[in-house]
């Protein structure tokens, strides 16, 4: 059973989930939220299943990901804004923000996936990937300067392709030579900082 404000007494459809939980909502919130919405709600008039009075709406979802985007519809005095700790949601919630035109949520997604990088670089790195957030990708590069040339086994490797692991490797390696030559020829020193 989906938690509140899902179990609302104005509710006028009922989404279920791809795992079978249902949530009960107000249909006026998803439009206001996104016109990609409609083809939920002409489903819902053409719906043969029926609840308590109120057509069903099967959707491609987990519980998880529909309580996170129907959340963020809604409006904050019924439901606060979903909080996207959990990397595995990453993937799923950006999904479903593309698929129904929710560029608000969109952004979120990318914000909580930058709070993780720090941390996290490789599995942000190869989400990013896969998501094709360049920006994202770029900064989890970074940040996997920080660490071992060669990345510890994580979930979110089997996401990204061998190339744009070579690639990861290649930047890696590059940068570190780089920061070597630094190391031998200390004229940047003296030319930036002996000068002032």
């Amino acid at each position: 059973m989906a938690a509140p404000p899902f179990l609302h007494e104005k509710a006028d459809i009922i989404l279920r989930s791809s795992d079978g939980i249902d949530f009960r909502v107000i249909s006026f919130f998803l439009n206001l939220a996104s016109p990609s919405f409609d083809f939920i709600i002409e489903k819902a008039a053409q719906s043969d299943q029926i609840e308590d009075d109120l057509p069903i709406v099967p959707v491609e979802e987990n519980h998880r990901v529909l309580d996170i985007w129907l959340r963020f519809c809604y409006p904050s005095t019924l439901a606060e804004d979903p909080p996207l700790h959990e990397l595995e949601d990453i993937i799923p919630v950006l999904e479903a923000a593309r698929k129904y035109s929710l560029k608000p949520l969109e952004h979120k997604v990318r914000q909580a996936l930058k709070s993780h990088v720090e941390k996290e670089p490789l599995r942000c790195f190869a989400l990013a990937m896969r998501a094709q957030l360049d920006i994202e990708a770029t900064l989890a590069a970074k940040y996997t300067l920080r660490q071992s040339l060669i990345p510890a086994r994580v979930p979110e490797i089997d996401l990204i392709t061998a190339k744009e692991l070579l690639a990861l490797l290649t930047y890696h390696q590059r940068c570190g030579i780089s920061v070597q030559s630094l190391g031998t020829d200390l004229s940047w020193i003296t030319a930036s900082y002996l000068d002032s």
